[in-house]
């Protein structure tokens, strides 16, 4: 007989998306629980989706009990993967239908999501008056090097031949 539960695997720091990928291309069914975050700092909004479960992705796989054959073997060999956690007969470790739908509907209605209050630092003012546009009229030019700036040679100056200099040596 073959059974189809929801096991977890225990996956790399920062990874659970990329995990996730890797579990999808093999076959397997994934699901990573996330939450999105919003909050404003200095009057710009940031929102940003972090995992419910940091280190963790849930993924269905299948065991025939007449065979011993598990279903969730390459799993641990995939990139982010760490481990399956499993049963000392060699069984992953089986997450109820029940905590699966209720993660699930908790997902798609968003009730972990999360607003917070809006951030500022010490530079910022809302109140503060906006900024007088600058004259423009003049154009800054950028500095030439000085292989490229003309010689200019003052009344004062000597000026001296390198050839005769070098005979006087």
């Amino acid at each position: 007989m073959t059974e189809r539960y929801w096991t977890v695997a225990q996956t790399v720091s920062k990874m659970e998306h990329i995990a996730r990928r890797e579990i999808e291309k093999g076959g397997h069914g994934a699901f990573l629980p996330t939450f999105a975050r919003s909050r404003a700092v200095d009057g710009h909004e940031y929102c940003t989706e972090i995992p419910l479960f940091t280190g963790y992705v849930f993924f269905m796989t299948e065991a025939n009990d007449k065979r011993q054959e598990y279903d969730w073997a390459g799993i641990p060999d995939i990139h982010g993967v760490y481990r399956v956690p499993a049963n000392p007969s060699g069984k992953a470790q089986r997450v109820r239908d029940d905590e699966m739908l209720r993660m699930f509907f908790g997902h798609i209605r968003g009730a972990h999501n999360e607003r917070a209050e809006p951030r500022y630092t010490r530079y910022y003012n809302p109140n503060r008056p906006k900024p007088k546009a600058k004259n423009k009229s003049r154009r800054a030019r950028p500095r030439r090097s000085k292989s490229a700036r003309p010689t200019r040679i003052r009344s004062d100056m000597q000026i001296t031949n390198d050839l005769a200099f070098e005979v006087q040596r």
